[in-house]
């Protein structure tokens, strides 16, 4: 009786180390994920920035230019165009708080995106143990 008892503690002893290091490896596992996403997330936002950026940069030189024409004055179109860019920094410095919020908003769904859908198949696979 006693090895009987010795062997099922040892093998639950097994059975609990193991079920540790697979959690473990599943936490590693969605942890790389989250990472993952959230690199991919901020890599697109970056891309597309600097594309933006550049296509911008290209609206108002071209904006320079024909004001420039426009005003047969190559200074005064430039500076046209300058003052529109410092209006625009002044409108981003303005909004710096809801853009911060914007982007931790962004992030952290991101992080969250896993959750939710292991929590939407999870009550979906409950809805449907209840109904069948």
């Amino acid at each position: 009786m006693g090895k009987d008892a010795e062997n099922v503690f040892r093998e639950l002893k097994d059975d609990i180390s193991s079920y540790a290091e697979l959690k473990l490896e599943l936490l590693k596992i969605n942890t790389y994920e989250r990472i993952s996403k959230v690199i991919a997330i901020l890599s697109y936002g970056l891309l597309l920035s600097t594309l933006t950026l550049i296509t911008l940069l290209f609206l108002m030189l071209a904006l320079g230019f024909l004001f420039s024409k426009w005003l047969d004055s190559t200074a005064a179109g430039i500076g046209i165009v300058a003052a529109i860019y410092l209006i625009l920094g002044i409108v981003v410095i303005a909004n710096k708080n809801r853009i911060c919020l914007r982007v931790i908003n962004i992030v952290i769904s991101a992080l969250n995106s896993s959750d939710q859908k292991k929590d939407a198949t999870a009550n979906s696979k409950q809805e449907d143990d209840t109904t069948g």
